[in-house]
């Protein structure tokens, strides 16, 4: 074939200036030209690989707010499988193959592009089939992991095997319910931590955050709560906490009980920015601080504390005046 009579500087650029679906056209032409896009070390954005309701796998650009590529295993049967459609960023599939070939698919996908991630949505009702699949190295590449199933209950057994097959680096959303004995310590350790259903996680586990950015919902704790876990922080502690969200606030907190015994003030311009930006995966979320409430751990790190709509956010800064 021409394109490998080209030298491999020249091959990488046209291989790279390619779209998705031709990139894995090309991938399928011959062993030779599959090692040659190997070595050319093509860039692609995280694999999004779901399973459950809908079996997928995508990806995104840059930003995550737009799709640019979709194998959807479906669940109906259609007239044409295999079929590419929207703009040629999709292809469909018989849901019954999800299981035997998302890995090969991956490993082929991994062959090609350099890198590879995967962010993987597991729903806890289909982790029996699963666990077998969840075995092979190719999801070791993991950056998120999801737990998916919001009826679903997530137990300590089921939450360390796929902990220990997938081996996240980055974060993990647990979507459905814990149970009743669960234990945080496995999950507080990660980059980005997301739960909207909390439940009563102990006060000791939620001082032992080791997230930049913890997004926690229905929880059990108020303001006196936060008030030990705020003077946990000032003392020299979750140093690597950048970001806490608490939703369950719907009225204004109470600010005596919340900042007691510490020192406090209103913003300052002249101390920070109006807004402070926080970014969990792609998209750049912007918080208005203007009433919150600032003050300082022993280090003189600042902080801010801030309500808005039903959400409590502690804030630390580490860029005072983000452009």
């Amino acid at each position: 074939m021409k394109l490998l009579s080209f030298p491999l500087l020249i091959f990488r650029e046209i291989v790279r200036s390619m779209g998705i679906m031709e990139i894995l056209e090309l991938s399928q032409v011959s062993r030779r030209m599959l090692n040659f896009m190997n070595i050319a070390r093509i860039s692609v954005e995280t694999f999004n690989v779901v399973n459950g309701n809908a079996d997928k796998i995508a990806i995104f650009n840059s930003s995550g707010t737009e799709r640019k590529f979709l194998i959807e295993f479906l669940k109906t049967s259609q007239p044409v499988v295999g079929q590419m459609k929207v703009n040629n960023i999709r292809i469909d599939c018989d849901s019954n193959q999800f299981e035997s070939s998302i890995v090969p698919m991956l490993m082929h996908l991994d062959k090609i592009f350099y890198r590879m991630r995967i962010a993987l949505g597991i729903n806890l009702r289909t982790l029996k089939e699963m666990r077998g699949i969840l075995c092979h190295p190719i999801f070791r590449k993991c950056g998120y992991l999801q737990f998916r199933g919001i009826n679903e209950v997530l137990s300590n057994e089921d939450c360390e095997y796929v902990l220990d097959k997938t081996q996240p680096n980055r974060g993990i959303t647990i979507l459905s319910n814990l149970s009743p004995d669960f234990d945080f310590k496995k999950i507080l350790h990660f980059s980005r931590l997301r739960v909207p259903n909390l439940g009563k996680m102990p006060l000791e586990d939620l001082k032992a955050l080791d997230c930049e950015i913890a997004n926690l919902g229905n929880h059990q704790f108020k303001e006196v709560d936060l008030n030990d876990f705020l003077h946990h922080w000032i003392n020299g502690n979750n140093r690597k906490v950048r970001r806490l969200k608490l939703d369950g606030f719907e009225d204004v907190p109470n600010w005596n009980v919340f900042l007691k015994d510490i020192s406090h003030t209103e913003w300052n311009s002249k101390e920070r920015g109006r807004y402070y930006k926080s970014k969990y995966t792609h998209t750049e979320e912007t918080i208005d601080c203007e009433n919150g409430k600032d003050f300082r751990n022993n280090d003189g790190q600042l902080a801010t504390v801030v309500h808005h709509s039903e959400y409590l956010d502690i804030l630390i800064w580490d860029d005072r005046f983000p452009e």
